[in-house]
């Protein structure tokens, strides 16, 4: 079998003010890979962290759950501090964009945000079909036994805490966006599930910083990559520059 390594964090130098590019959950780095590379084209220093799991097989994975996610990218966002960058910004996407709102919350410094297909809730069922989607693909990738694909599915009814946990946290940024004082640019794609139009519409509203709505009719629920790409890449990096690209 193929082992597997959690995927290496980016960091791609540039000016003093520094973009931290948050992914998705169950995702990677790669979520975010393209865009971290042309928003450093522009000038931006740009970091991407690798949740930790994220990659790995399914087992590994359940060891995690959001507050170590949480960690990493606090960690992250302290390391371009201690990098000395004068200006930090957050981008992420699902997952990240949720993470977003929270650096916001929590750090009124933050220059600006930008949210893309952050849920308004989540329940278990969904978080849990996530999981065993996740599971199912790497397993077929890596041509696991039939015995040990379903060992590790049946893993997933064990994370109970670390699912209560996720809806928790999303319960709860939802019920504080109105502490949110910096800029954000909340995004979603029209090829998404409806509920993804309908939870950027009611983060719009709730916020009471600077903001813009934005939907893109190409883009699907990762919008940085697939048919959406370049568009929301464009509009991000119109959106820092403040000019059209």
């Amino acid at each position: 079998m193929i082992k597997l390594k959690n995927p290496s964090p980016i960091y791609l130098k540039g000016s003093d003010h520094a973009i931290l590019l948050l992914h998705s959950f169950t995702g990677t780095v790669r979520d975010v890979k393209e865009l971290a590379k042309r928003l450093n084209a522009e000038g931006f220093t740009t970091y991407v962290p690798s949740y930790p799991g994220h990659g790995l097989l399914l087992e590994d994975f359940l060891e995690y759950d959001t507050d170590d996610w949480w960690q990493v990218v606090v960690d992250s966002y302290e390391f371009l501090k201690s990098e000395g960058h004068k200006k930090v910004s957050a981008v992420g996407v699902s997952l990240g964009g949720l993470y977003t709102l929270k650096l916001l919350e929590t750090y009124p410094e933050i220059e600006q945000g930008v949210i893309m297909s952050a849920p308004r809730s989540k329940d278990a069922t969904s978080i849990d079909y996530r999981l065993e989607q996740y599971g199912m693909r790497l397993n077929k990738m890596l041509g696991m036994a039939d015995h040990e694909n379903e060992r590790q599915l049946a893993l997933i009814k064990n994370y109970s805490q670390g699912t209560e946990k996720f809806c928790s946290m999303i319960e709860h940024l939802m019920g504080n966006l109105d502490k949110i004082k910096s800029p954000v640019l909340v995004m979603y794609g029209e090829r998404d599930d409806k509920s993804y139009a309908e939870s950027a519409q009611f983060i719009h509203e709730q916020l009471t910083s600077q903001k813009q709505l934005v939907s893109l009719a190409s883009a699907g629920h990762l919008m940085t990559l697939g048919r959406g790409q370049a568009s929301t890449e464009k509009y991000i990096i119109s959106y820092f520059c403040h000019k059209d690209v």
